[in-house]
């Protein structure tokens, strides 16, 4: 797909992440990660094992987020790391990948989280460059996604509604951040793996576009129902509208 290969280049890896964070102060609480090997034509290889962490924040985690994430502030406590330390390590995770990978996040969310945990943290040029890079080289699947796969409103769908256009469920607990980045990997796979399933939403998501100009829009209409369509038709079309 020429828009997969505009958004990857020639990036042969791709990490997954998916991010916790505080409500309000929007901190990082927990990281997970999946390094995936791509084969040159984008389909996945191999999946790695994952990399996961809690992280201390400076801020309250907030009553929603403990709610939807089961993270606490006794479980920080107990099992989470400062945020430069956490973070460093997941680049160590990267390792030997972490010039040749884009950085998947499933909304562009995690970006902000990583970049307000660097500024809650004490000034560390280091730890900048590498959120500066993340930033530089991130690919939000969800938006890329929404494209071809909505609602009948034209709204991009969850992670899990997504999985469940390629008749796949989730797996694992939602809201834990592996599983997320996990599941986020399997959706690119899916994706990859089942362009029959991707033509046919997009025939979908075309007959409801906000935008559309009306002749256009019947048009599209009549072929996703199957119907022949003519110039004759569309001029009628057009005709129509101006009425």
């Amino acid at each position: 797909m020429k828009a997969l290969d505009k958004a990857l280049k020639d990036k042969t890896v791709l990490v997954f992440i998916d991010l916790e964070g505080t409500q309000f102060s929007h901190e990082m609480i927990e990281i997970g990660a999946h390094l995936v090997i791509l084969n040159k034509d984008h389909t996945v290889k191999k999946i790695l094992k994952g990399y996961s962490s809690y992280v201390k924040a400076h801020n309250r985690i907030g009553r929603v987020v403990t709610e939807l994430t089961g993270i606490t502030e006794k479980l920080l406590q107990e099992k989470g790391r400062p945020f430069p330390e956490v973070f460093k390590q997941f680049r160590g995770y990267v390792g030997k990948y972490w010039n040749k990978c884009k950085f998947v996040t499933f909304g562009t969310h995690d970006l902000r989280i990583i970049n307000m945990s660097v500024e809650n943290s004490p000034k560390d040029d280091e730890l900048s460059e590498l959120a500066h890079y993340v930033n530089k080289n991130h690919f939000d699947i969800s938006s890329f996604l929404g494209q071809f796969i909505q609602d009948q409103h034209g709204n991009p769908l969850s992670l899990s509604n997504n999985l469940k256009v390629f008749n796949q469920e989730f797996e694992g607990t939602k809201h834990s951040a592996l599983a997320d980045a996990y599941n986020t990997a399997l959706l690119y796979k899916a994706f990859i793996e089942h362009p029959e399933i991707v033509q046919e939403e997009y025939k979908k998501a075309l007959t409801h576009v906000h935008h559309t100009p009306v002749p256009i829009s019947k048009v599209i209409s009549k072929l996703f129902a199957g119907e022949t369509v003519t110039p004759e038709d569309f001029d009628t079309a057009i005709k129509e509208s101006l009425q």
